[in-house]
C-alpha cells in the first residue's frame, strides 16, 4: 500500500484548505485529528495578531504597511495550517483505512489488514508518515510527535515511505480525537470485530 509523504504541494494544500474554510465548502466527512496541534497553531495565531498590533504602533509609519502585510501572511498561513488538519481527516471505509496528517502525507492500509486499535500515549520524533526508531515493524503518521492510538495489522503491509525506505509494517502509531469514534468506524465495516 502506499504512504505518502510530504511533497512540494503543502502550500498548495495550505491554501486550498484555507480557500475552502472561507468559500464555506463542507469538510469531507471523517475522523478528526491532531486537537492539539490545532489548539496550539490557534493559541499562537491569537497571540500573533496581539503583537502585531503593539509592534505596528512603535515602527515609523512609513514601515506598517510592509508590516501589515507580512503579519497578515503569517495568520493566514497558521489558520491555512489549521483549515488543512480538519480538512483531511482520517478515513475508513470497506476496502481501506486513510491515516492522514493534514498536509504532511498519509497512509494509506488495506482494511483487510487492520485486526485491531488500541490506545498508546507515545512519542516519535518527526511528522508525516516516518519509521519508528527501535521498532522495525511500525510506522508512525502525524502531523506532530505525539501519538495516542496504534493500528495493528495482520498480514504486514508494505508501505513506501520515499526516502525513509520501505517498512513491512505490523504497527502504525498515529493519532486521533476519538478512539471511540475509530474504533466504531472499523466495526462499522464488513471485518471481523476487533480486538480493544
Amino acid at each position: 500500500m502506499t504512504a505518502r509523504p510530504a511533497k512540494a504541494g503543502i502550500a498548495r494544500v495550505w491554501a486550498g484548505s484555507l480557500a475552502a474554510v472561507l468559500v464555506r465548502r463542507r469538510p469531507v466527512p471523517g475522523l478528526r485529528h491532531s486537537v492539539e496541534l490545532r489548539q496550539v497553531v490557534l493559541v499562537l495565531v491569537a497571540m500573533e495578531v496581539v503583537v502585531a498590533f503593539l509592534l505596528s504602533s512603535m515602527l515609523p509609519p512609513a514601515v506598517r504597511p510592509v508590516h501589515a502585510a507580512l503579519e497578515l501572511l503569517l495568520v493566514l498561513a497558521g489558520l491555512g495550517l489549521v483549515a488543512a488538519v480538519v480538512r483531511h481527516p482520517h478515513e475508513v471505509d470497506a476496502e481501506r483505512v486513510v491515516l492522514r496528517t493534514g498536509f504532511l502525507g498519509d497512509v494509506t492500509l488495506p482494511r483487510s489488514a487492520v485486526r485491531s486499535v488500541a490506545p498508546v500515549v507515545r512519542t516519535v520524533p518527526g511528522r508525516g508518515p516516518r519509521p519508528v526508531p527501535g521498532e522495525p515493524e511500525a510506522v508512525a503518521c502525524s502531523a506532530n510527535s505525539s501519538l495516542n492510538v496504534a493500528v495493528r495489522l495482520d498480514p504486514r503491509v508494505r508501505l513506501d515511505l520515499g526516502p525513509a525506505g520501505t517498512v513491512d509494517a505490523a504497527t502504525v502509531y498515529t493519532s486521533t480525537d476519538s478512539l471511540p469514534a475509530l474504533s466504531a468506524a472499523l466495526r462499522a465495516t464488513p471485518h471481523p470485530a476487533l480486538d480493544r
